[in-house]
Formats: C-alpha cells, sequence, structure tokens
C-alpha cells in the first residue's frame, strides 16, 4: 500500500481541495460516510459497524468495498483494528481524516493509538486549520510564517529543529516540556531531528 486514507467517526473539517488521490481508501465504521461526502469510494469498511448509515453500507456494498465485521465487545477500538490491518499490508504513507470532536478520550486515544502504531511510516491526521503529523523523514515540507509545535510523547534525545524563528540543536526534551511549544517556520522546509523518543508535529495550515 503506497498512499492510503482512513476515515474516522466523529467531525471532519477537511475538504476536498485539501486531499490528494489515494491507493487505498479505509472506512471506520461511520467515518465511511465522510468518504462519500469528499468523493471517495471506500476499498475496506472496519469496525463493529454500531454506528454506519445503512445506506452508506448498502452503496459500499454496491461499489466492491471489502467489509471486515467485528463485534461490539471487544478489547480494541475501530480505529486500532484498522491501523492492524494497515500494519499486516505494510501501509506506508497514511492519511487520517475526522475524529476531530467528540468526548475527549477519544481524541487522545486516537492521537495515542497512532503514536504506539507509528514506526517508519508518514502519517498526518489532516484536518481544516492544521496538520498533526508523524514524519518518517526530518524535512517537512510547509510554508513560512505558520506557527507549529513539537509535541514530545516520551523524553526525547538529540532535538535539533532548522527552519524556525526558535532553532534547536542537539537538545533533550523532556515529556511535559512545553520548550518546543508555538514557534513559527521561517521557510518552505522545517527540519527536525529526534535521535530517540516518541513525538508528533502540530502544523497550521
Amino acid at each position: 500500500m503506497k498512499n492510503v486514507i482512513v476515515s474516522l467517526a466523529g467531525e471532519c473539517s477537511i475538504s476536498r481541495d485539501q486531499l490528494e488521490k489515494y491507493d487505498f481508501v479505509v472506512g471506520v465504521d461511520s467515518g465511511t460516510d465522510y468518504l462519500y461526502k469528499l468523493f471517495l469510494i471506500p476499498n475496506l469498511i472496519i469496525g463493529d459497524l454500531d454506528s454506519i448509515n445503512s445506506k452508506t453500507l448498502d452503496r459500499a456494498k454496491k461499489d466492491n468495498a471489502e467489509i471486515i465485521n467485528y463485534e461490539v465487545d471487544k478489547d480494541k477500538t475501530d480505529f486500532e483494528l484498522a491501523l492492524d490491518y494497515l500494519k499486516i499490508n505494510n501501509a506506508k504513507n497514511i492519511t487520517i481524516i475526522g475524529g476531530e470532536s467528540g468526548e475527549v478520550d477519544h481524541f487522545f486515544g486516537n492521537l495515542l493509538s497512532i503514536s504506539a502504531f507509528h514506526k517508519k511510516e508518514n502519517i498526518e491526521w489532516k484536518q481544516s486549520n492544521q496538520n498533526i503529523i508523524f514524519p518518517n523523514t526530518e524535512l517537512i515540507k510547509t510554508e513560512g510564517g505558520k506557527v507549529f509545535s513539537l509535541i514530545p510523547l516520551s523524553n526525547l534525545n538529540g532535538v535539533s529543529i532548522n527552519g524556525a524563528r526558535w532553532n534547536i540543536k542537539n537538545e533533550n526534551i523532556q515529556y511535559g516540556s512545553s520548550k518546543t511549544l508555538r514557534n513559527i517556520t521561517n521557510s518552505d522546509v522545517l527540519k527536525v531531528r529526534v535521535d530517540s523518543g516518541k513525538y508528533c508535529l502540530i502544523i497550521q495550515n
């Protein structure tokens, strides 16, 4: 799988012109509804299917989508099951949409699921006003004047940032530190190097 998009339940603020072409399209339960609104045809629908619109499900069946249905009582979320599927199928470039509203534990659960899954993949959780990025490269394409934050999700060693108003070189950032929050890009390429540790970038659109 080269270029995958995964649509989650919950608010989806993204517009079609903010998306690309995708080789594989995944609807996570009722997140499938957004795919059709964005003129994307699902290849796969996965989850317990307790909230998907019945008309959407019927349409997906007519479009020959693969449907993997789980029991409602399970020890993983529908999104985790989707990530398991992507791991088995070696997805490397993953775009995520939806999942922007609802109870706060859902948002943080999704964020931490991505963090636990992320190894060498490039993952972008796209929203209308910002992208949450788990990169697989040091070079991040952006624009000058964009507010961004590097969020440490563990202790970070050897952090360097170039292409920003406040660059840093080979520093250790402790989990919970605010030092790498609310920076500003000053070029169209942001270079971020982290020798070890888990992190994500939040970049304003």
